[in-house]
């Protein structure tokens, strides 16, 4: 058997795999459970005055005060996952 899995740049990043992975779950997943409040009518329920919202309240669908929040932790949460996995696949060699 051959030892030519190997990495021949040795770094131990392990605590840092962890602590990307953890913390870009954790983010990504925050930032995607505010993301479902961010989007809606400012003046309250849709369905709490049909007078001003209209029959569907399509026009009326916007951002809400959440969104400031939530997208920047999506995109946050997005790019510390993919820099842990890549720190990963090349530490290991692509294994």
């Amino acid at each position: 058997m051959s030892a030519s899995h190997e990495p021949s740049d040795t770094r131990d990043t392990h605590p840092f795999h962890l602590v990307m992975l953890l913390g870009g779950g954790l983010t990504l997943g925050t930032g995607l459970i505010n993301l479902y409040y961010s989007f809606g009518w400012t003046g309250g329920d849709f369905n709490s005055n049909f007078e001003l919202v209209g029959f569907s309240g399509l026009d009326e669908i916007g951002l809400l005060s959440t969104s400031t929040l939530s997208i920047p932790l999506v995109v946050v949460g997005a790019l510390m996952l993919v820099v842990a996995n890549a720190t990963a696949w090349k530490e290991t060699g692509g294994y």
